[in-house]
């Protein structure tokens, strides 16, 4: 357990195993990944959904439909 009154460590989560790790070093210590590659990943799938989600409500309300 923490000290009372220490603020911990950062932590960055892996995008590949979804473990949290210490930032610094370039790769995951339980998986192996590159963290920035995974990151880089990640942040394309994510655009990749905001975008689906954009056009179907662009479907839908071009039918009419509120969402």
């Amino acid at each position: 357990m923490a000290e009372p009154g220490r603020v911990p460590r950062a932590l960055r989560l892996c995008r590949g195993c979804e473990q949290f790790v210490v930032p610094g070093p370039a790769a995951c210590h339980f998986c192996g990944g590159d963290l920035a590659e995974l990151d880089r990943a990640h942040a394309e799938k994510q655009a990749a959904i905001r975008r689906a989600a954009e056009a179907l409500r662009d479907a839908l309300a071009a039918r009419g439909i509120a969402v």
